[in-house]
């Protein structure tokens, strides 16, 4: 098995090293070409690199930072504004308090005018007055002692407790969505920039396209805004002759040093393979087919195993398929214990190879055996009566007044053009009848009698 991998390797390694030779020979007729190629990808990418390292990330960082700055400066105003919106109402809520009147009613026609804004007044833990009509008579939990100011789903909340009144006035601004018009300082600053192309919302905003040109985009999502800027292509197709010979020179030695390398370790591969490595792999191989061999063995009676039997079968098909099991056996191992029992399966394994030489033998499990043979049926019934008497004086080297004679029954298909399974089956239904039969006799699947066969018999 290792040495047919062996070959196989050798065989895949040897049409890797001529498509890789091939591949060479290819390499050295394209060398121009793959030379410009290579000229025009360095000069290409570095200039593009430049490019955008020195423009576009550089335009990006400063919308960026402008953005930033715009965006605390709204939330900063939305904050003003909060602040501005409670000393109004409680400006009016004093007004009111001096005046020695109800400021409830004044102050929920105040805030029905004022539905582009979020204000509730809340009293012992309800809201009483609201920019949202259907607020009014709602539970609203406050934890805040004086004021406090906090942050929460894009919005700013400043709650403010006017201890005279046992009144909080809860006001709030959404700053998720700030209007373009809030941006317009970076739009503009952005425009000043020399043949800049602006988009947004997919609108072009400002620039011109050259066909001269060809152009880098870089997108900012917050403001949806894609922004472009231009790249000569003469600069593009322009290369110094200094870079152009470097780069001719470095290809040609990089070329030159694979060749060399790639066939000293070949040469190196195949020297260490076929001087060194081959015993080793022989060595191997021999050790696989003996550890494949001692897997296919019972340990105990030195028989085929189940898996060995059946693929010794599969290479050399036999007539006859033979179950073999051992009456009475339970009777010893309970009797004279396992011992013995192991003695007496290894004698009648031995008996079983001197009987059957030329023939397949395997221990299916326990005290049953399996033999496939080319035997006639007369010498296969003549072998199991010698083999019944040799196991009785076994029996009596140990049990000289045995209870119960071990003896031999065995059940045989001939169906050799038949799967295993169906010769198995054949075979263990004419074992099953021996054994509620007449035990220590030879049945074939082909003999039973059928019309004296049990019903579940043929379940």
């Amino acid at each position: 098995m290792a040495k047919k991998y062996f070959y196989m390797f050798i065989a895949f390694f040897s049409t890797f090293v001529i498509i890789s030779i091939l591949s060479i020979l290819l390499l050295y007729r394209q060398e121009k070409q793959i030379i410009s190629n290579i000229i025009y990808s360095y000069q290409y990418n570095l200039i593009l690199e430049q490019t955008k390292d020195k423009m576009l990330d550089l335009i990006k960082i400063t919308i960026k930072n402008e953005y930033q700055n715009l965006s605390k400066k709204y939330e900063q105003d939305k904050i003003k504004e909060l602040k501005h919106q409670t000393k109004q109402i409680v400006s009016i809520i004093k007004t009111f308090s001096d005046l020695k009147e109800n400021y409830l009613p004044f102050l929920k026609k105040y805030l029905l005018n004022k539905r582009d804004k979020n204000i509730d007044i809340i009293f012992k833990n309800k809201i009483i007055a609201s920019t949202n009509p259907s607020h009014i008579g709602k539970n609203f939990k406050i934890k805040c002692f004086k004021q406090c100011l906090y942050r929460k789903d894009h919005k700013y909340i400043l709650i403010t407790k006017l201890p005279e009144y046992d009144i909080f006035i809860k006001t709030s601004a959404n700053f998720s969505n700030i209007t373009i018009n809030y941006f317009d300082p970076i739009i503009n600053n952005l425009k000043h920039i020399p043949h800049i192309i602006l988009y947004q919302n997919g609108k072009k905003i400002t620039g011109k396209f050259s066909e001269k040109n060809f152009y880098l985009f870089d997108y900012f999502k917050p403001l949806k805004l894609f922004f472009g800027i231009p790249v000569e292509y003469s600069k593009i197709e322009t290369l110094s002759n200094t870079i152009n010979y470097e780069i001719k020179r470095a290809v040609k030695k990089v070329i030159a040093e694979y060749f060399t390398l790639f066939f000293g370790v070949i040469f190196i591969f195949y020297l260490l393979l076929f001087t060194l490595f081959k015993e080793k792999i022989d060595e191997l191989n021999k050790a696989l087919a003996f550890y494949q061999k001692k897997a296919m063995y019972d340990p105990l009676t030195k028989l085929l195993n189940r898996e060995g039997f059946e693929e010794e079968l599969k290479n050399h098909p036999k007539r006859y398929f033979l179950i073999v099991d051992l009456d009475n056996f339970k009777y010893i191992n309970d009797t004279f214990g396992h011992k013995v029992g192991d003695k007496i399966l290894k004698e009648f394994a031995w008996l079983l190879k001197k009987y059957f030489k030329e023939d397949i033998i395997g221990r299916w499990g326990g005290d049953e055996f399996l033999i496939a043979t080319d035997k006639s049926k007369k010498e296969i019934i003549e072998i199991f009566n010698e083999l019944n008497k040799k196991l009785i004086e076994i029996q009596k080297t140990f049990d000289p007044e045995p209870k119960k004679i071990l003896s031999i029954s065995v059940g045989g298909c001939e169906k050799a053009d038949a799967f295993f399974e169906e010769r198995f089956r054949d075979a263990d239904l004419a074992l099953y009848k021996v054994k509620k039969s007449k035990k220590g006799n030879v049945l074939f699947f082909k003999d039973i009698d059928y019309i004296r066969m049990e019903k579940k018999d043929l379940k």
